[in-house]
């Protein structure tokens, strides 16, 4: 079944890359830690434009694998969930438009395979992974902040090919004081397989749309209506497989108000209303023995949040805020299955029932203060606290935070400590492992020192060492041998797995440079190690990482061609073998039997990459004309997720052969873009 994953990702992602072309973002910010007073503002990090952003080698334009390369972030091949300084994206907090999105990805059967948000709505990004101050909370390892974009002039873009469809509109109306967007992506994966002759195997579809209106009733005060929808669905048959059929959907509506009252005080204001639906339906027979799943799954949630800031002459600002949430799940699971075991010197056969139906309701709230500080001229400093509380746990938790900079002459040296922690979502009880009650919030402590500083005209650098220690770290099941399975509750690898402390340590390097308006480069490098203590021991997690190393080009000789280049390269990831032997049995005779080795105790090899981008422009009697050709993985490396074993026997002996699991090949891909 993996190898058939590994096919329908390569055809799905170039036909979305095919179905749309490159958006324009007009900035993107990407920090690692956030420090200032009002305007003076001194963020750490790495900054792209829209127009770095738009040159840069893609796959599936996905923001999120955008993003993917950016120093402290690891992602594979086929999804777009990225990990964030050694912690998996689910600790990732992502707001768009002021509203927090949950589980925001199309193709949740492999693991998010794309992200629901149409990059072309987007204005900018700003993305934290460590450090961040005390409006955030509920989260453990970052924050990603999206805006989408507000024209004053009307535009339309047209996206169109054989594997897809897409569209977006925006304008102003009443003299520019109304504004609007919609946006609508139908990718069309079905179809490529079709022409490829697998179409009886899967049937695959994703879209995603949104709306929004804005309306300024004075300079300073505007009202926002937005609106997401995002669906897909997934019908899997092939023969010795059990067959899925499965359909997602993620719905948002949400209102905004963003304005400023007199004496510098500045407010937002949001209310939403959020529904997902998770769906599998699942029959046959896996590993020769009756095969039944039924997974149904609701979310309802209602949120509000109102955030406040007040400046006191140039060298104060306060600030404070609170936020609601009630919701409602609901879980409908079974799962009727066999399998042989062997134990005692006897072969069974196991019968293994779980039926779970779960209404859990709960509500939160949360508050925070802070208060930025400009003593000097030099220095900066932002204490802050947050309480947090949620019913389903009883959880009432008091996180302090503390943030400062200061000036060094042409560098500036930040510092962050604070803690932080995360509830368990009222989505993320893992029924089909039994579990039927929710544990209490983690908990972690971020330590950052950095530093950035001038390397000389049109270059700059900056250095920036963390850590991150978890506890009371929530016991999770996890996949140890592959982690691409469409049926993941049903595989011999799926283990338990109790941490009773975590901790991530790193240090990053990242040098940017420019030559005019014609060249521009990014370096990054990496130094890093994140593991858990299981039973007494400590042990990597998937995604750790000791080396990465990012770079990348463009090259713009005029207006009409731009030729962008991104290399990549990170140590191997840890996974975990799987060993064969013989057990015997009571009436002499024996059996070939599998077991789970050391857990992450075996490293893939290094992976590297080179992707490549050529785009030309042309300029039409009405509007541009953008085409563009992509290469990912352009000398085809072969680079592994993991391994499938090959096992013989030999009379008493056994043999395993490793086969390389693969990760995406060689992919070109094309496409055209008309904006008028």
């Amino acid at each position: 079944m993996s190898r058939y994953l590994r096919y329908l990702l390569s055809i799905a992602l170039p036909a979305l890359v095919l179905a749309q072309p490159p958006i324009a973002l007009d900035e993107v910010i990407v920090s690692p830690s956030k420090f200032g007073v009002v305007e003076d503002r001194t963020t750490a990090g790495a900054t792209l434009t829209g127009a770095e952003l738009e040159a840069l080698p893609q796959v599936g334009d996905d923001l999120f694998r955008s993003i993917a390369r950016l120093p402290g972030l690891a992602g594979d091949d086929f999804s777009a969930k990225f990990w964030v300084r050694g912690a998996p994206n689910r600790q990732l907090l992502v707001r768009y438009d002021g509203v927090d999105l949950i589980e925001p990805f199309h193709l949740k059967d492999v693991d998010g395979a794309l992200s629901i948000v149409d990059p072309q709505t987007i204005e900018h990004l700003d993305l934290t992974t460590g450090g961040f101050t005390a409006e955030y909370g509920d989260r453990l390892a970052g924050v990603l902040a999206l805006e989408s974009k507000q024209a004053a002039s009307s535009r339309t873009s047209l996206g169109l090919s054989l594997t897809g469809l897409a569209a977006s509109n925006q304008g102003s109306f009443h003299g520019a004081q109304g504004r609007w967007l919609v946006a609508a992506r139908r990718g069309y994966p079905d179809i490529a397989l079709r022409v490829a002759g697998r179409d009886d195997e899967v049937t695959p579809r994703y879209y995603d749309a949104t709306a929004q209106v804005s309306y300024s009733v004075a300079p300073s005060h505007t009202f926002s209506i937005h609106a997401l929808h995002a669906g897909d669905t997934l019908t899997y048959r092939r023969t010795n497989s059990p067959s899925l059929s499965s359909r997602y959907g993620s719905d948002y509506l949400w209102g905004r108000w963003e304005g400023r009252l007199a004496s510098g005080v500045k407010g937002e204001t949001v209310a939403s209303y959020s529904r997902l639906t998770w769906n599998r339906l699942g029959y046959g027979s896996l590993d020769g023995f009756p095969f039944a799943l039924h997974d149904q799954r609701k979310l309802g949630q209602f949120a509000t949040r109102s955030d406040w800031s007040a400046a006191w002459g140039d060298s104060c600002l306060v600030r404070a805020g609170a936020e609601a949430k009630t919701g409602e799940g609901r879980y409908d699971y079974s799962l009727n299955r066999q399998h042989s075991v062997v134990a005692a010197g006897r072969q069974t056969t196991v019968t293994e029932v779980v039926n779970t139906e779960l209404a859990p309701t709960s509500t939160s709230t949360g508050l925070f203060a802070a208060v930025r500080l400009k003593p000097t001229s030099l220095l900066v400093i932002e204490p802050g606290i947050r309480y947090d509380r949620q019913s389903l746990t009883s959880d009432s938790n008091v996180s302090p935070r503390f943030n400062a900079t200061f000036n060094l002459g042409p560098a500036v040296l930040r510092g962050a400590w604070g803690v932080y922690r995360q509830s368990q979502g009222l989505h993320e009880l893992a029924v089909a492992d039994g579990e039927k009650n929710f544990g209490r919030a983690e908990f972690a402590e971020h330590r950052i020192i950095g530093l950035e500083f001038p390397l000389g005209t049109g270059i700059s650098a900056r250095a920036e060492a963390y850590e991150r220690v978890t506890t009371r770290v929530r016991p999770r099941w996890e996949n140890l041998d592959n982690g691409y399975d469409l049926f993941p509750e049903a595989q011999a690898d799926r283990v338990r797995l109790a941490p009773n402390r975590g901790r991530a340590r790193g240090a990053e390097l990242l040098l940017a440079g420019h030559m005019g308006s014609r060249l521009a480069w990014h370096v990054s490098y990496g130094l890093s190690r994140t593991e858990e203590r299981l039973a007494g021991v400590w042990t990597p997690r998937s995604r750790d990482q000791r080396h990465s190393f990012y770079s990348d080009f463009t090259y713009a000789p005029n207006s009409r061609w731009q030729f962008s280049a991104s290399w990549q390269y990170h140590s191997g990831w840890p996974t975990t073998d799987v060993v064969y032997s013989f057990a015997s049995l009571s009436n002499g005779r024996r059996v070939l039997v599998s077991a789970n080795g050391a857990v992450y105790g075996l490293r893939l090899p290094d992976y590297h990459r080179l992707d490549l981008r050529l785009t030309r422009r042309f300029t039409l009697k009405r509007g541009e004309l953008r085409a563009y050709l992509d290469v990912f993985n352009a000398y085809d490396r072969t680079n592994l997720i993991g391994y499938e074993h090959r096992v013989t026997v030999s009379g008493t002996q056994v043999t395993d052969m490793r086969k390389p699991r693969e990760q995406l090949p060689f992919l070109p891909s094309a496409g055209l873009n008309w904006a008028f």
